[in-house]
């Protein structure tokens, strides 16, 4: 018997689009986010753009519902990944949630045990079958071009991987789930131009596989890899999408003025 825990590289694309309707995120009295709408389309890769403290953040992570892990954290609006599952809504089973949107970090953040235990855990928690575990291993880590750098020692710790490869390790390890969706949030701001180079350019071979939804302050990798450009920005004390669109056309024309200030290096 099979489970249906196998990586994209088995199957044809699983991405799916999400739709944010009047989204609020606030932390006590503090107004993170206010009546944000956003259409994130299934299979492409949408970039967030904007200065440090407009919400980019917490929209991310409001996406795979880690916003529950804050203290006072309230959250108001609809999210829906495609038209059947509310993620906003508090009867959602949020580990199978998190199954479906995966999320790599802007440190790279291997569990401190061995490349094998790294897949193993969160397998065997989604109920992957023990039989299955090394084939999804070896495929996710062919897909993001590390099975020949470590195929020798999937049973040394982790922590021993260049940054590079634990960015790398950590894509594959969300991969494993099979997501629909996977998040980053600032993927390369930890690592040397190489090692970030080699991680936005398996970003971009996501494209078509799975929804990707990238925070970045690197405009330039946005303009390299992104299909989608949201901008946000601060209004009326709150972070909001001020401009959104196809990538290429937003970065050659904005009708915001703040987005063409920041988007021409004015402002930011």
């Amino acid at each position: 018997m099979m489970s249906d825990y196998l990586p994209p590289s088995f199957e044809s694309a699983r991405s799916s689009k999400i739709t944010v309707s009047d989204l609020s995120v606030s932390y006590g009295n503090f107004v993170a986010l206010r009546d944000l709408n956003l259409e994130i389309p299934h299979g492409q890769i949408t970039a967030l753009v904007g200065p440090s403290g407009c919400g980019k953040s917490t929209f991310l992570h409001s996406l795979n519902r880690l916003t529950d892990l804050i203290a006072g954290c309230r959250v108001r609006g609809r999210i829906r990944l495609d038209d059947n599952l509310e993620i906003t809504d508090s009867a959602t089973d949020v580990l199978a949630l998190r199954r479906h949107i995966g999320m790599v970090f802007q440190k790279p953040n291997p569990f401190p045990q061995s490349i094998r235990r790294n897949f193993e855990i969160p397998l065997r928690e989604h109920g992957a079958l023990k039989s299955e575990i090394p084939e999804i291993i070896e495929c996710c880590l062919k897909d993001v071009g590390l099975w020949d750098e470590v195929s020798d020692r999937l049973d040394r710790s982790a922590a021993n991987l260049s940054g590079g490869q634990q960015q790398r390790l950590c894509i594959a390890r969300a991969l494993a789930l099979n997501p629909k969706v996977i998040l980053f949030d600032e993927p390369c701001s930890a690592l040397d131009p190489l090692a970030s180079a080699v991680v936005e350019d398996y970003i971009a071979e996501l494209r078509g596989r799975i929804t990707v939804v990238i925070v970045t302050h690197n405009l330039a990798q946005a303009r390299r890899i992104a299909d989608r450009l949201a901008v946000f920005w601060v209004r009326e004390g709150a972070g909001t999408v001020v401009e959104t669109g196809v990538a290429s056309e937003i970065f050659k024309n904005q009708t915001d003025p703040d987005a063409k200030r920041y988007l021409s290096g004015e402002r930011g």
